[in-house]
């Protein structure tokens, strides 16, 4: 049989033809999307889904398959599935359930490498000096108080600063704009570039670092609860500062040494243990009373201090994972609707980068057409957010 088909549209004499497909592939192709099988059979068609999980179906419902799972229509074709992705990072992720990373942390990672990439060259080709943070401490034996003394230190940032943030959001704020100031790119996305229709998942990943002496990257994934962003924040600048590239999920029972070691540091740069130990001991009562107090005098969020306790044992594992639940589906529950465009536009772009691509274009440096595609969006777009700046 003769197939003619350009970029996925098929001659309208072929879309009843029936197909016989491998459902191994199917089911490849299927969990690309993180749907099984059988749940796009039922969106293709319930009363065919049996048929079409055998690999049975007409050309009009391959397409609606291929379009479905998010593959190009011709895998479907394919003999077995294609080799798995090399990781482009090293991978600390230890969830206690692993979940396989999916074709939206391809793109996502894809898509913060290539603007990585071209910011990194665009520096080098101006002879911008590389920046000296960058694994300051990756090939001596510190420990985590002096890290975090370091890096509050390069950022210029402290207590009574962090004190005076009045929420979780406006400290993760200061945190970002003081790491953008310093050279390094943040990002902050729960989505697939600007595609709402493709939502990031927490259970993969919680965030990832690129380390680079001249535009190092640090992606923190929005899906998860907003309390947990700057620590996670705080988690990523400490892999940088040991000149260390990869996926991170945070998680309090990592057996990994730099995940261990990170989050310590982390903990370290958002309430210093010794501060943390004298608020913490300073009133009696059950750990509830004690989050509290701790909490109103050091106005981080009870997410943030949740895990100090959790790295200082104070606290028990179990306490810390039924908290962390909880604050994760309050912010489930809560709208977390995208907003205004034009507010959330240079938060997913990284503020810095979104900036510096908007003002070479506006003089003429590059064109419109380019910095749409560095910022996933139309040229319109970039001139309206000048506009409004």
């Amino acid at each position: 049989m003769t197939w003619c088909y350009t970029f996925g549209n098929v001659h309208s004499s072929q879309m009843m033809e029936t197909l016989k497909l491998s459902p191994e592939i199917l089911e490849w192709a299927a969990d690309q999307s993180g749907s099984t099988l059988e749940e796009i059979a039922r969106k293709i068609s319930n009363r065919r889904a049996a048929v079409i999980t055998r690999g049975e179906l007409t050309t009009a419902e391959a397409v609606k398959f291929s379009k479905f799972a998010g593959v190009p229509f011709g895998y479907l074709f394919l003999d077995s599935p294609p080799d798995h992705r090399k990781l482009p990072l090293a991978d600390f992720r230890t969830l206690v359930e692993p979940v396989p990373l999916s074709k939206d942390f391809y793109a996502t990672f894809d898509d913060i490498e290539f603007k990585q990439n071209w910011y990194r060259t665009y520096l080098q080709n101006e002879q911008v000096a590389p920046l000296d943070f960058v694994g300051r401490f990756a090939s001596k034996q510190s420990n985590a108080i002096v890290i975090a003394k370091d890096i509050r230190h390069t950022l210029s940032i402290s207590d009574d600063e962090i004190q005076a943030q009045k929420n979780a959001d406006a400290l993760y704020s200061l945190m970002a704009s003081r790491a953008e100031a310093n050279g390094i790119l943040i990002f902050k996305n729960g989505i697939v570039g600007n595609n709402t229709r493709r939502a990031l998942s927490v259970k993969e990943f919680r965030g990832f670092v690129i380390s680079d002496r001249y535009a190092p990257a640090i992606f923190i994934n929005g899906v998860d609860a907003p309390t947990a962003w700057v620590f996670t924040l705080a988690h990523e600048l400490a892999h940088i500062w040991l000149g260390e590239s990869g996926i991170s999920d945070m998680s309090p029972s990592s057996e990994d040494k730099h995940e261990r070691f990170c989050n310590a540091i982390a903990a370290e740069v958002l309430i210093p243990s010794e501060k943390f130990l004298a608020l913490w001991d300073a009133v009696d009562g059950d750990v509830d009373r004690k989050m509290e107090f701790v909490r109103s005098h050091t106005k981080v969020s009870t997410y943030v201090i949740a895990r100090r306790a959790l790295e200082m044992g104070r606290i028990s594992r179990d306490y810390y994972n039924q908290l962390y639940k909880r604050l994760y589906e309050a912010a489930r529950n809560k709208d977390r609707s995208g907003g205004n465009f034009y507010n959330t536009f240079p938060l997913r772009n990284s503020k810095k980068f979104t900036d510096f691509v908007t003002s070479l274009a506006i003089r003429g440096k590059i064109s419109f057409r380019e910095a749409g595609n560095l910022l996933n969006t139309n040229p319109n777009n970039v001139m309206t957010f000048h506009a409004q700046q």
